[in-house]
């Protein structure tokens, strides 16, 4: 069931690409392992870098391969698995009073 949420939830963010560009944190990721980049969809594709086990402000580019999502990473792009990053949730507006000459 968890995973079945968690690919909804991951769809629902990687289908709306006209909003503002919905990032990607590292799940399930033992703190002393890493999230392999490969340059391929495929666990025999050659690591092109890798993804630390809290990492955060991951960029989906909309495409897919099955399991795989096609992704940035600081100076890194490559296909990680879906099955360990999960939409980072949306940061939160601060309400706050407008001046008249500020509400256009």
């Amino acid at each position: 069931m968890k995973r079945i949420l968690i690919a909804a939830a991951f769809a629902c963010a990687m289908a709306d690409t006209a909003h503002a560009q919905q990032t990607l944190r590292v799940i399930d990721t033992a703190p002393n392992d890493v999230l392999n980049v490969r340059e391929y969809p495929t666990t025999d594709a050659r690591i092109v870098g890798v993804i630390p086990p809290d990492g955060r402000g991951i960029v989906a580019s909309g495409e897919r391969n099955g399991n795989w999502v096609f992704v940035r990473y600081r100076k890194i792009e490559g296909w990680v698995s879906r099955r360990f990053v999960y939409p980072e949730a949306p940061p939160i507006r601060r309400g706050r009073s407008l001046d008249a000459d500020d509400a256009e």
